[in-house]
């Protein structure tokens, strides 16, 4: 008789791995804006009397631009504070620039997503989820999420690394129930 426990656990992990699917291909869709805006931005030149735009070979003079942040006019971006430290003049490679950092950024996360999707799904194809190769997972994906979260902050990802040492120390005492179970039967 199987038990009813772990077959919700299964069902609860097949949809979710259906969901992270579906934040992948919403993540992509997003890392491809950043990049097509990183472009799009690089391709823009400042021109003496407004800004010239260069689409497919015609040159565009927009004189009017909206301005993000800065009642002067200027192009003004915030995140990725980083890359002021290059004193790159034009903002529209320096918008560029962080057009696609944020890509770079989608990207690891989208990497994070697949790995969380794998343990989800292993749990899903699996007779238990207390399984070495799931601890495995979940230590590694518990890396990388705290590493991400690590650029943001440190307090955030530190509460991060907690929740997920936690769920590790419950799947490792899983393991070790399973197996002695797995003996005494």
């Amino acid at each position: 008789m199987e038990n009813t426990k772990i077959e919700k656990i299964k069902k609860a992990a097949g949809v979710t791995a259906k969901v992270l699917n579906v934040v992948k291909v919403i993540m992509i869709v997003g890392m491809v804006f950043c990049i097509v805006g990183g472009i799009s931005a690089m391709c823009i030149r400042m021109g003496d009397e407004g800004k010239t735009v260069e689409v497919f070979g015609s040159k565009i003079v927009i004189h009017n631009m909206v301005s993000i942040g800065d009642l002067n006019g200027n192009l003004h971006v915030e995140g990725f504070n980083f890359l002021d430290y290059l004193h790159i003049e034009d903002p529209f490679v320096l918008f560029g620039a962080k057009c696609f950092c944020a890509a770079i950024m989608i990207l690891l996360e989208i990497i994070v997503v697949v790995l969380i999707r794998g343990t989800f799904t292993a749990i899903q194809e699996s007779d238990t989820p207390f399984k070495p190769e799931i601890l495995k997972k979940v230590k590694f994906t518990g890396i990388l999420v705290t590493l991400i979260v690590l650029m943001h902050s440190i307090g955030t990802a530190a509460i991060v690394a907690l929740s997920f040492w936690f769920i590790y120390c419950i799947f490792d005492y899983g393991i070790e129930l399973q197996t002695d179970a797995d003996e005494t039967l």
